[in-house]
């Protein structure tokens, strides 16, 4: 793990907002994502009336594989098409299809892509990887020196990115939030999401319906929080709010759509299980702003690379239940709670792990997960939670 950042995060995200502040801020947040999901289906319809008057071609979709599916038949043979870092795009899988005709146009998406990283962090993708190595491990991919200086190298790789954003007739991005009066709002640092929704001639962005929030006042308030708890900042760099193709009508007053600007602007809202948890004791994790934090301060994260996760019965039960999650949500979604509740519904089922099987059976057959205490003087195996 990067620990320099780990260990640096806190006092950024404090230096960028008071504490007292924080709280704040996070119930402000928590309040208006729960008032946006109660009120979620007449929001949906809200938000695609009004988009749709705004000139968005708007899709509400089932679940990712619709989704997948719409996005391949908006594409059609585009030589050329390029996206900006989504969580919500990377459970596509679009790779499979695209291959090399989708590049990213993140950084550190870039990098990754390209030559891996054993990170999954939703914000900071190279995380892990120091310039030396990107640099060598570019320079034996495609047989020319990159430079090893932080700054050298992000010039060359940046240009490597405009030049594919220049040459690309669609751009694809996610949304860090939809208001229901017809705004798509895009957060960044980089400004190569500016650019891929506006040099494109058609611009699609995909999200999930739990992004909706009623209007631009809430939106900025989710892009305060996702800059002060993602990655320490006061505020992003940059935030768009997008409300329909780019437009003119300075000749005779004629109004024409696609001047500088995308021509056509296309929402694919994803319904996923958003309305099926809404009244339901994991009806939180909608509350969600996919800000990153959970992560940086995971204990098992931080020691394993690997963050557990609710919808993977490989990961869950690696989770220390420590809170930390909890208390530095800017939503204030208790995912300690939401872990015990889907460890449950796996036990359940039978879907253990080979070692949560054997803490169960010790403690069944010994009082406790280690085993016989008369056997040996000290454990040689430790369990958590």
């Amino acid at each position: 793990m990067n620990r320099d950042f780990v260990y640096n995060y806190l006092a950024k995200r404090n230096s960028a907002l008071p504490p007292p502040e924080q709280e704040i801020l996070r119930e402000e947040l928590f309040q208006l994502k729960k008032k946006s999901i109660s009120r979620l289906p007449e929001l949906i319809i809200q938000a695609k009336k009004n988009l749709t008057d705004n000139g968005v071609k708007v899709f509400v979709v089932k679940d990712y594989l619709e989704a997948k599916r719409k996005i391949l038949e908006l594409l059609g043979s585009e030589d050329l098409v390029v996206k900006s870092k989504s969580n919500t795009l990377d459970k596509l899988g679009l790779e499979n299809e695209l291959a090399e005709r989708l590049s990213e146009t993140d950084l550190g998406a870039y990098i990754v892509k390209q030559i891996g990283s054993d990170s999954d962090h939703p914000v900071l993708p190279a995380i892990e990887l120091k310039a030396k190595e990107i640099a060598e491990k570019f320079s034996k991919k495609f047989g020319k020196n990159y430079p090893s200086n932080p700054k050298e190298l992000t010039d060359v790789l940046k240009l490597e990115i405009k030049t594919n954003i220049v040459s690309a007739d669609v751009g694809l991005t996610g949304a860090n939030a939809i208001t229901a009066d017809g705004q798509i709002m895009l957060l960044e640092n980089e400004g190569n999401i500016s650019l891929i929704t506006r040099l494109p001639k058609k611009h699609i962005a995909v999200c999930g319906v739990e992004k909706i929030v009623s209007d631009a006042e809430e939106a900025i308030k989710v892009a305060r929080a996702s800059a002060v708890w993602g990655t320490g900042q006061s505020f992003p760099t940059y935030v768009s709010f997008i409300a329909g193709p780019s437009k003119t009508a300075d000749i005779e007053n004629e109004l024409v759509c696609g001047v500088q600007g995308a021509s056509e602007v296309v929402l694919i809202l994803i319904e996923g299980e958003a309305l099926k948890r809404i009244g339901t004791e994991t009806e939180s994790i909608n509350y969600c702003i996919h800000c990153g934090a959970c992560y940086n301060l995971c204990a098992t994260w931080n020691l394993t690379g690997q963050m557990p996760k609710v919808n993977s019965t490989e990961t869950i039960f690696n989770c220390t239940l420590c809170q930390n999650c909890t208390f530095n949500c800017p939503a204030k979604i208790p995912w300690q709670n939401i872990v015990r509740i889907f460890r449950m519904r796996y036990n359940k089922e039978g879907n253990n792990t080979d070692n949560n099987l054997k803490m169960i059976d010790n403690i069944r057959k010994h009082g406790n997960p280690f085993g016989d205490p008369g056997t040996k003087k000290s454990s040689d195996e430790l369990f958590c939670c």
